[in-house]
């Protein structure tokens, strides 16, 4: 089976409501190929080995969650774009990028899989919020849930050991999650009454703000926290336009 390229691509945009959000970089199609779509390889970030990858595997369209471009990023096509986008034109891939809409999004966000993976039940509300958009979510326990036991838990869930500052109850209630780069939002977590954090990455003053306030703080790398919402959309796409998808793991520690 195919699928027309731009009905896939208005079919996500809408989804995934990206006219809500003011990124730090587009979202939607960043890279136009071919019209007809009939294998979608799925990546979290836009890089040439996941673009090699894509190629190897036949793609029409590749989506990832960090796209090519940035608001930080030079405005000049140097080596390294260069080479990025000289594989997709040579075979004529369409590259769509979806970062705080896969996130936030209350069905197949990062953060709301996340804490359907561990079994907490989804909090309303509010919380996390990126450029006026709340991004994260928090979860309460439904049955007694063991510190030791979560984070081994996330440790098989991510493939990978998770750091853990573990400074707050051995009983887990209340678990706020932003992936990716998130330990900023710790205190905001902790305002909003988390006992424990989930997020992609630490930083400096992190393990201070944890000890100091008594809760606990997990990261599991900002890649692997990130895998579940771009492969989310596998399941998605296949049942909505019957096309192959497969996901395209370049592993990062970070």
């Amino acid at each position: 089976m195919s699928a027309l390229r731009d009905d896939v691509v208005q079919f996500l945009n809408t989804h995934l409501n990206i006219s809500a959000f003011r990124d730090y970089c587009p979202n939607g199609m960043q890279v136009i190929g071919k019209p007809e779509v009939r294998r979608v390889a799925l990546g979290v970030s836009a890089n040439l080995e996941c673009f090699r990858m894509a190629a190897a595997a036949g793609a029409d369209m590749l989506i990832t969650h960090h796209g090519l471009f940035w608001e930080n990023m030079p405005r000049e096509i140097g080596v390294m774009m260069k080479g990025r986008l000289k594989l997709l034109f040579e075979h004529d891939i369409t590259l769509l990028a979806y970062h705080l809409p896969l996130d936030a999004h209350p069905e197949i966000g990062n953060n709301v899989l996340w804490l359907q993976k561990l079994g907490f039940t989804l909090e309303g509300g509010n919380f996390a919020s990126s450029r006026g958009k709340a991004i994260g979510a928090i979860g309460t326990a439904p049955q007694r849930t063991v510190l030791r036991e979560l984070v081994e838990e996330i440790a098989k869930a991510a493939g990978t050991q998770p750091l853990v500052y573990e400074y707050g109850r051995q009983t887990v209630r209340r678990l706020g999650v932003v992936t990716g780069g998130g330990p900023g939002y710790l205190l905001e977590a902790i305002a909003a009454g988390c006992d424990t954090f989930l997020t992609g990455e630490t930083d400096e003053p992190t393990e201070a703000y944890a000890r100091e306030e008594g809760v606990n703080f997990i990261s599991i790398g900002h890649y692997n926290s990130e895998k579940i919402g771009i492969q989310a959309l596998g399941p998605l796409l296949e049942r909505q336009f019957e096309v192959e998808t497969l996901f395209c793991d370049v592993p990062n520690a970070i």
